[in-house]
């Protein structure tokens, strides 16, 4: 064999090749890969889980998806998210936390929604205590308070339950207590 032969050979095998790979489709985003499923439902959920274990910053892509989404798109979302917080509630909370972070400072209140029904126990963050009027001193008896009811209920990723008993019945400025 030549060295022409062989060098003639190559480059039709190249060009060859090359006509292939110009035929390739770009990797698609996740953004386009989840408007493929414009009616939500289980597999665009699927697809959330799956691109957030192929990578945690896509949270943002599927985020930001969401804020163009329909809302059966949104729930689904919702439920491939709160999929993935159960899978890391016990593993790694501050991952959930940060799902739950970005799920709540979308703006979007029906979405939010939907995760936190999904969620169950990872929820959304904590809210906290509420308010209420004056409390006890360090040696005394409670000087005050707002007999206007509980306040807020939450749970935090860890699924501690967060209760405040600040506002019921002279009990104002009493700290959250938790319960696990």
């Amino acid at each position: 064999m030549s060295f022409r032969f062989v060098a003639k050979c190559l480059v039709v095998i190249g060009l060859l090749l090359s006509g292939q790979f110009a035929n390739a489709q770009a990797p698609q985003t996740a953004s386009q890969q989840m408007s493929q499923f414009p009616n939500g439902g289980p597999d665009l959920a699927s697809l959330v889980q799956s691109l957030m274990n192929a990578d945690r910053t896509n949270l943002a892509a599927i985020i930001a998806f969401a804020k163009t989404a329909t809302e059966d798109q949104r729930k689904a979302i919702a439920q491939g998210l709160a999929e993935v917080a159960k899978a890391y509630a016990a593993s790694d909370p501050g991952y959930v936390n940060q799902i739950q972070q970005e799920v709540a400072g979308a703006g979007l209140p029906e979405f939010a929604k939907a995760y936190a029904e999904a969620a169950g126990d990872t929820g959304t963050a904590s809210t906290g205590g509420g308010g209420g009027g004056g409390g006890p001193t360090a040696g005394g008896p409670p000087t005050g308070g707002s007999n206007g009811g509980e306040g807020p209920v939450g749970t935090t990723a860890t699924g501690t339950q967060t209760f405040s008993l600040t506002g019921v019945g002279g009990l104002g400025g009493v700290s959250p207590v938790s319960v696990q």
